[in-house]
């Protein structure tokens, strides 16, 4: 009787494992080449990675790409630089339709970034003298949130280490968003002189 129950109570143990990991394992389809936490989809992305793996999220939205950044950059005297390269696919992003809005801090309004996506109908805010802006933070189709250090400039894109994280989840964009809209709701419109 006592072998029994020892084998009946392994089997219950073996079954509990193996069906754990076989409901890991189908959720786990969807998460190829990112982590899974908890059914979420996460790629962490450090240092020169952040192009490869944000401009073709940009690319491919949808519906809206809504930033808030400490500050963008745009050189004109290196138009081939990850920075302009960025601005640029914003623009078109506006153009294909696309609710392109995009907060910074006062901080960084002497930059000509603003101006030409100003120019070309992009959504460009300040966020005002009362605090800073150091957030480093992309909304895309409110699907994906891109959250972390990197600056969109040459030294952010190009030089420095960067920790960043894509995150695929509708909640964690969702509040995003909300945190997003009060900022831009709070902002100061970008008036060129």
């Amino acid at each position: 009787m006592k072998n029994r129950i020892k084998w009946l109570l392994a089997g219950v143990l073996i079954g509990i494992v193996l069906g754990s990991w076989a409901w890991r394992m189908g959720t786990q389809d969807s998460c190829v080449g990112f982590s899974c936490i908890d059914g979420v989809k996460v790629l962490p992305v450090t240092d020169q990675q952040y192009m490869d793996n944000v401009l073709p999220l940009v690319e491919g939205a949808q519906k809206s790409i809504f930033i808030a950044a400490f500050h963008i950059k745009y050189y004109e005297s290196h138009p081939a630089s990850n920075a302009n390269l960025l601005v640029r696919r914003l623009i078109y992003a506006h153009e294909r339709g696309l609710d392109v809005r995009i907060v910074t801090d006062e901080y960084s309004a002497e930059n000509n970034a603003h101006s030409i996506l100003d120019d070309h109908g992009v959504g460009v805010r300040f966020d005002g003298k009362e605090r800073t802006l150091h957030a480093k933070l992309m909304i895309i189709d409110g699907e994906i949130v891109v959250l972390g250090s990197t600056n969109f400039s040459h030294y952010g894109l190009d030089r420095n280490m960067e920790a960043n994280v894509i995150i695929h989840d509708r909640n964690v964009a969702r509040y995003f968003e909300a945190y997003f809209g009060k900022i831009w709701d709070n902002g100061i419109d970008f008036i060129q002189s």
